[in-house]
């Protein structure tokens, strides 16, 4: 059977409605689900408008960093050449190479500015996708550890720049699509319970063990996402009907989430 996830987190499957609705209820039930989804939408879309907002940010630095140190490529090559050249005069090679200092100092010091920018956007890519991408860990463990050395002159412009911009272009990647993810171990009573789970990009998350009686709502924040425990059972029910359908593994039905975003 052909599964279809609808843009902009609609992963909900709609059954076929019987041919006549008899009952005043039944239409009460049906607009209230409808209202609930709604608002779940326009929520999502908030987020999303905000990540966009700080993706532009984000954007902007690094394309002014990119062109800035392909304009530092070509004032370093003429520098060279001016250098090198055996015909020019002493005073000409001192300025040739007081421009070739200036220009590895400005780069630098853009490279710093980013540095937070890029470190912030660390904590919002989940431990499932960090774990199933090893070139993002690798430049996740490559960007930290440029972070906190002193000695920043004498680290490569181009591998901290490389690191900068595959973290910010696999947080883009993640925040255009559903992860399903399972398999993670959570702490529940004095034992460990194996939960599955999927991300709505950037927005939220869900998670919930397989008999679907306890779940948690994942929330984005600075310092990495936080779990939040459901207590309402039909809740946590539901949440594992969603989480079947993100993945693959249920049947065809209508899903609502009556669950606030986390603002």
């Amino acid at each position: 059977m052909k599964r279809t996830l609808f843009p902009t987190f609609a992963l909900v499957i709609l059954t076929l409605l019987p041919m006549q609705l008899q009952a005043n209820e039944e239409n009460k039930q049906i607009r209230a689900t409808v209202q609930k989804w709604i608002a779940i939408m326009k929520e999502t879309q908030t987020k999303q408008r905000e990540w966009r907002e700080k993706k532009q940010i984000l954007q902007d630095s690094k394309a002014a960093l990119i062109s800035e140190r392909e304009q530092m490529k070509d004032e370093i090559l003429a520098a060279h050449k001016r250098i090198n050249s055996s015909d020019e005069s002493s005073k000409e090679k001192i300025e040739a190479k007081d421009n070739y200092d200036t220009g590895r100092k400005a780069l630098l010091h853009g490279l710093n500015d980013l540095d937070a920018k890029v470190s912030a956007v660390i904590p919002l890519l989940p431990e499932e996708l960090i774990n199933s991408n090893s070139s993002l860990a690798k430049q996740i463990t490559d960007h930290q550890n440029f972070v906190k050395r002193k000695d920043k002159e004498k680290i490569s412009r181009n591998g901290r720049l490389q690191a900068m911009i595959t973290i910010l272009i696999e947080a883009e990647k993640f925040n255009q699509v559903i992860t399903p993810f399972d398999n993670r171990l959570i702490t529940h009573g004095e034992d460990e319970l194996a939960v599955d789970g999927i991300y709505f990009g950037l927005a939220m998350g869900y998670a919930a063990n397989e008999a679907g009686t306890i779940a948690l709502q994942l929330t984005p924040s600075p310092e990495g996402w936080t779990e939040t425990k459901i207590s309402d059972p039909e809740l946590a029910g539901q949440i594992r009907e969603l989480i079947n359908a993100g993945n693959g593994s249920g049947e065809t039905e209508l899903i609502t989430l009556p669950i606030e975003i986390a603002k």
